[in-house]
This record gives structure tokens, C-alpha cells and sequence, in this order.
């Protein structure tokens, strides 16, 4: 089964050429880092595509990208992989089987199409990938709906367990706070990102329910966070972080964006 692209031409050119020229203009491709996992925003380009090049500019190229997006729609299974071929303008993307299989092994990842057929974030991460690496690479991507920590805990053990020396790469597709002011924006996604740079998963999910932060992907993140320190993980570092007032002007309903990369 092929999942066609469902917001080309909505949050990123449809046309190949233009996307082309967008990530041109947005990339400046010069690999320092090999994180375990990236955090990077899933709004239309025009609002956070710069903010998820910057980190897809300085990272290596990897074999594997395991691709974690909230669940937006509520459709599909709590936790669903996709075993099919995702396309981009930039053309198709296989599905790491391997990988796929072994963690479909497990209660907690069932294989299922729903979740991802209106599900927008792992979709706007791929064209970076595809313009990135020119290598052969698959990915592996996972559309994650349960918010409960421990189930999260555990999700995130087995991811850890079936990359173990692979080269595999963690995206985490999420926006930040959403929908309030300029000024409680800023200061709630400071209180999340400051508990992401500590490397401590559970006083990250305990300031997403004090603050009632409402980022989007809180449990991917979590999750994510989780896996790093399996693999090795040591510290996180913050690439950026703008909101979506420094591109419309707008302070009384504003989204959060960061990029951040856990090493």
C-alpha cells in the first residue's frame, strides 16, 4: 500500500521543483552531530520549516529514521506503524520491514494504515530527509495516540531495543505550546524545553500536566526521551526556538516551535 502525500500543496509546495527550491533555500547542508533523536515542529513550512531545517542541516546521514507524530485525527490503533511506502513529491520512501516486524512483536505497535492516511506530521518531516541523504534508507513510521506515561515508558524501551547498533535516527515531530498569548507561550515552552535539555523524561511529563502545556507531541517526546538514554543519550542541545508570532505578527494566539537535538 502507498500513502500519497496529503498536504503538498497546503503546508509544503506540491510541485517537486519548488520543494526543491524551498529546501535550498532553507538547508545549508553541513553534518556536525549523529544524535540519537531530533525534535523538530510539523507546521506548514512557512511557520516552522526553517526551524526543522536547521536541525536536519547539521545531522549526519542515517540508515534508519524511526518517525514518531502525534495523533491529530484519533483515528487508527494507540500506537500505529505503517508497513507501506510513503510517497513526497520528492518521490517514495520504503519501510524499514525489519525493524517493523520486530516491533510489531510487541502488544504495544500494532501495523495500521488509519492512523496515518489524514495524519500530517510525519509527512511534512520527509521531504528534509529525502533532500538530506542521498543514500539508500528507510524509515519507520509511527503515528502515536496514548498519552499514558507508562505505556509511553515501555513503547520507548522497545524502540531502544530494536535499534540497538543500528544507525538509526529518533524524529520526534511535534509543535510546541498552543493557541495563547505570545508571553505564556515562550515562558511554557521554556518550562518543557528546559526539562528536555535535563535529559529527565519523567519531570517532563510532570511540567506538560502542571503547566498544562499543550504540545502536541509531549508523548512522543517522552517516549523519545526514553529511547535516547537507552541508546547512550548524554545531553540535548536547543537549535532554535521561535513562535509563529515572529512570522505572522499575531501575539494573542501563537504556536511554539523548537528544534532540539539529544545526543
Amino acid at each position: 500500500m502507498n500513502r500519497k502525500p496529503i498536504v503538498a500543496g497546503y503546508f509544503y509546495p506540491s510541485d517537486k521543483i519548488e520543494l526543491i527550491e524551498y529546501l535550498n533555500s532553507v538547508i545549508d547542508y553541513k553534518p556536525l552531530y549523529k544524535p540519537k533523536a531530533i525534535i523538530v515542529p510539523h507546521a506548514g513550512y512557512v511557520y516552522s520549516g526553517y526551524i526543522a531545517a536547521k536541525a536536519y542541516s547539521i545531522i549526519e546521514p542515517y540508515d534508519i529514521y524511526v518517525v514518531l507524530g502525534p495523533n491529530h485525527t484519533g483515528l487508527g490503533e494507540y500506537i500505529s506503524v505503517f508497513d507501506g511506502i510513503y510517497e513526497t513529491p520528492l518521490g517514495k520512501i520504503k519501510p524499514c520491514e525489519s525493524i517493523i516486524n520486530e516491533i510489531t512483536k510487541s502488544y504495544l505497535v500494532k501495523k495500521d494504515s488509519l492512523a496515518h492516511i489524514k495524519e500530517h506530521s510525519i509527512e511534512v518531516q520527509l521531504p528534509f530527509i529525502q533532500f538530506t541523504n542521498k543514500n539508500n534508507f528507510c524509515i519507520v513510521p509511527i503515528v502515536v495516540g496514548t498519552a499514558d506515561w507508562n505505556i509511553l515508558a515501555e513503547f520507548g524501551h522497545l524502540l531502544s531495543n530494536a535499534l540497538k547498533s543500528k544507525n538509526a535516527l529518533i524524529i520526534v515531530s511535534s509543535d510546541f505550546n498552543h493557541y495563547e498569548d505570545q508571553k505564556t507561550t515562550i515562558y511554557k515552552d521554556n518550562l518543557a524545553i528546559e526539562k528536555i535539555l535535563s535529559l529527565s523524561e519523567n519531570e517532563f511529563a510532570n511540567t506538560i500536566e502542571k503547566y498544562d502545556i499543550s504540545m502536541c507531541g509531549a508523548n512522543i517526546a517522552y517516549a523519545a526521551l526514553v529511547a535516547s538514554k537507552d541508546l547512550g543519550a548524554k545531553n540535548a542541545k536547543l537549535i532554535e526556538h521561535k513562535t509563529s508570532f515572529d512570522v505572522n505578527g499575531q501575539m494573542d494566539q501563537t504556536v511554539g516551535y523548537a528544534s532540539i537535538l539529544i545526543q
